[in-house]
């Protein structure tokens, strides 16, 4: 009796030829300085600097971010009262995001409104760069790892602007990542404790800080649940042990965040902030995102491929990924802050999971491409070497110094011009101006001249904000207000009740009027 085996057909036996002995490509690749990585980064350098031009520089506290390294250095150390508003109140401030204003600060003395655009644009791309990597790290097929980095990255370009912000979203990234991989159990104990450095760092960097801790925190809820709800024992004493690490680890987080210039205090600090919801209703950055917008498509993708690969998929999700993931969408749907947020934690689960998607892949399968193509394709490359993606990176921050005016500000956003005009006439005067102009007013003026309010919900307080929209509104008091706090500059939108209302009012000159802003003098007659 005999038995007969099937042997694979020619086109398996050279796919497998080609893989298991190394195609030309493949030594070439191992070789070559520039690899997939690099060109994320390079393509995304591009693609994000052509923000420069449009609204990367638009953001309403920019100026005070750039300001706060200036202000420390007067004072000779950490801030904590309010240097660069008109001195109605003697208001606390903490400049607990001094890292992340030092990295833009750098770019503006490096090459101006360029250099600030460059510096960004390091950041955005290497986060980039670095989600690439970590899904081929995974597993995932490098072009599928190239594809889905270039979805996630357009997902997150909500928040592709000049701000701390940029920070969290790469560090989130990496947190979730790592929590993630502990619990499928592809890192050890000790890979997970680089996350206290790096939260140690983030708390200098920007508040979103927090995000790190509430993620770690949902890690720890996924093993708690597994090791009371998993019936095997092995399984179960398995959760157990992550859930104890996942524990300690959440605790030396909370004590490596108040490494940073005011310790605890910090927390209050944040949550006097996010516990408001006057504050929280009053920037559009905490208003849920607008689906109708322009571009939302770019982040709405993710809602909807997360449960397509989920169903479809023959690979199970993880529960820690899928958890933390879940819980940031909650966020992103609450305030357009955390999209970019739980973009970067989603992607990599959509990835690895449409990776076992059976109709994508018989589809590569049926594909008519040669053996050595099929090798590239599947085949996971070799670490690469960082060398083109640093030189890369240099060569722009050269560009930023040489290069002249490539980066704008949006005068729709931020009239520089009436604002420019504004600074050289109000030297040690009281100006009365538009929420959003504030910090702007305070990076060109500051320390000669004070804005009268900015983007600080924090700082100014409910009942000065309030105070603000009756003036801007011209209602009620308007008149009093501006001549009990001696106001000699007022410079509002044209369209703005205020404007028309002084327009009328011989009490006030109109000196300066463009299409976006007009500036109005008392009368000293």
């Amino acid at each position: 009796m005999s038995t007969s085996v099937a042997m694979p057909s020619p086109r398996k036996r050279a796919v497998v030829a080609a893989t298991a002995v190394a195609s030309p490509l493949d030594a070439a690749q191992a070789k070559s300085w520039f690899g997939v990585g690099d060109l994320i980064f390079l393509v995304f350098s591009i693609g994000v600097l052509m923000r420069a031009r449009g609204s990367m520089l638009d953001d309403p506290g920019l100026g005070w971010h750039l300001r706060n390294i200036d202000a420390m250095l007067a004072e000779g150390g950490w801030l904590t009262r309010d240097p660069f508003t008109v001195p109605l109140a003697d208001w606390p401030w903490r400049t607990n995001v001094w890292l992340g204003d030092l990295w833009l600060w750098l770019g503006w003395h490096w090459g101006g409104l360029d250099g600030i655009a460059v510096f960004t644009t390091l950041v955005i791309a290497l986060t980039c760069r670095w989600m690439y990597a970590m899904m081929v790290r995974d597993g995932v097929a490098w072009p599928a790892a190239a594809f889905w980095t270039f979805l996630g990255g357009l997902g997150t370009s909500i928040s592709w602007t000049a701000r701390p912000n940029i920070f969290s979203v790469p560090l989130l990234m990496y947190t979730a990542w790592i929590c993630d991989r502990y619990h499928r159990g592809k890192c050890t104990r000790r890979d997970t404790l680089w996350l206290l450095p790096l939260l140690a760092l983030w708390a200098n960097l920007h508040g979103g800080f927090l995000a790190g801790i509430v993620t770690i925190g949902i890690a720890l809820a996924v093993e708690l649940a597994l090791s009371i709800g998993v019936p095997h024992g092995k399984n179960r004493a398995g959760a157990r042990r992550r859930a104890k690490h996942f524990a300690l680890l959440l605790a030396g987080g909370v004590a490596a965040t108040c490494v940073n210039p005011y310790g605890w205090t910090m927390y209050p600090w944040i949550f006097s902030l996010l516990g408001n919801d006057y504050f929280m209703n009053n920037n559009v950055e905490w208003h849920s995102p607008d689906f109708h917008a322009l571009g939302a498509m770019r982040f709405e993708f993710f809602i909807l491929a997360l449960p397509l690969a989920i169903a479809l998929s023959k690979r199970r999700p993880s529960l820690t990924a899928l958890a933390i993931s879940l819980a940031w969408l909650h966020a992103a749907l609450s305030g357009q802050r955390y999209v970019a947020l739980w973009v970067v934690a989603t992607v990599p689960l959509v990835a690895r999971m449409s990776m076992h998607i059976p109709w994508l892949a018989n589809l590569t399968a049926r594909w008519q491409t040669s053996a050595d193509m099929t090798a590239m394709l599947t085949a996971t490359p070799r670490p690469s070497r960082w060398v083109a993606t640093a030189v890369i990176a240099l060569a722009l921050v050269g560009w930023s110094r040489m290069s002249e005016g490539f980066a704008s500000v949006s005068q729709q956003r931020i009239p520089t011009r009436a604002l420019d005009d504004l600074v050289s006439r109000a030297e040690g005067m009281v100006v009365f101006h538009h929420y959003n102009w504030g910090g702007y007013i305070t990076w060109r003026g500051w320390p000669k001249v004070r804005n009268w309010i900015d983007d600080r919900n924090e700082v100014h307080g409910q009942a000065h904000i309030e105070e603000y929209f009756l003036i801007i509104d011209a209602r009620g008091s308007w008149r009093e207000k501006l001549d009990r706090y001696g106001v000699t500059f007022v410079c509002v939108p044209p369209y703005k009740p205020l404007a028309e209302r002084m327009a009328e009012d011989e009490a006030w000159i109109e000196i300066y009027r463009d299409n976006y802003a007009v500036t109005f003098q008392r009368n000293s007659r």
